[in-house]
């Protein structure tokens, strides 16, 4: 599954992850902006519809924030 490329999807989707994301990006200290928040959600998004807990969203949180850190 890609991310959703209609407005509101997208929207919606950012809507719901933005406040993991954001409190990961904060207990972590990653010191991530907006912009870097809502790409690494849409980086995320395909992987994130199958978490089925908060464990798994965090495992792959972390993956693709390392790609993202490393390009």
């Amino acid at each position: 599954m890609q991310p959703p490329t209609d407005p509101a999807a997208r929207l919606r989707l950012l809507e719901v992850w933005l406040p993991f994301v954001q409190a990961e990006s904060e207990r972590y200290g990653w010191q991530l902006a907006g912009p870097e928040l809502e790409q690494l959600i849409l980086l995320a998004a395909p992987r994130l519809y199958t978490a089925a807990n908060p464990l798994t969203a965090r495992a792959i949180i972390w993956h693709y924030r390392q790609q993202l850190h490393h390009n």
